[in-house]
């Protein structure tokens, strides 16, 4: 089968596929386009019905499907590191799985509001206290990270690399890469 993804230049939304798909192994085009294609193909007849935006999963060249964790969660399923599916087939270890992702769009969604800031102090000022003891983005980091220290392995869910796992590089990566103005970029130093 072939596979492509497209989405923009940036890690954020579709860098869990990216990251499944290199670490199974399988070879994909990665279609990164900036704003100006991103403008052509918008509502086009190629637009996926179940998505207002990127990222797109295209199948052997036909139709393209998106949502970025439907995406993520489908390349999981058939992307295997050292023989283990990074999206595990057991329903419980699944839950697992779902319930680290959606934490983690929780903890991004909090930043993905203030983008629509127009005030560049204000943005950045909103953006900072997030980080603050007590606010959403630390309380979501706290979390996690507790998760990880409670794990014998290492890995968020079970012994080996998972959804989750490359759900939360991604979203904290995706705040400290420097693409977001605010976020300090030794948060996670």
């Amino acid at each position: 089968m072939s596979y492509e993804l497209t989405y923009f230049a940036l890690p954020a939304l579709a860098e869990s596929s990216r990251l499944a798909f290199t670490l199974g192994g399988i070879a994909f085009k990665d279609n990164m386009v900036d704003g100006e294609a991103w403008g052509k193909m918008k509502g086009g007849p190629e637009h996926p019905l179940t998505s207002g935006g990127l990222p797109w999963l295209s199948v052997d060249g036909g139709k393209k499907y998106g949502q970025s964790a439907a995406v993520a969660r489908y390349v999981g399923k058939i992307a295997k590191y050292e023989g283990k599916a990074l999206y595990p087939e057991d329903p419980l270890a699944a839950l697992e799985v779902d319930g680290v992702m959606d934490a983690v769009k929780d903890m991004f969604d909090n930043v993905g509001k203030t983008f629509a800031i127009q005030d560049a102090a204000e943005k950045v000022a909103a953006r900072k206290k997030l980080l603050e003891d007590g606010q959403p983005v630390h309380t979501w980091m706290t979390r996690l990270n507790k998760m990880i220290e409670q794990s014998a392995s290492g890995y968020l869910v079970g012994d080996s690399p998972t959804l989750a796992d490359l759900s939360l590089f991604t979203g904290l990566n995706s705040m400290r890469c420097g693409f977001i103005e605010g976020i300090d970029m030794t948060l996670l130093d």
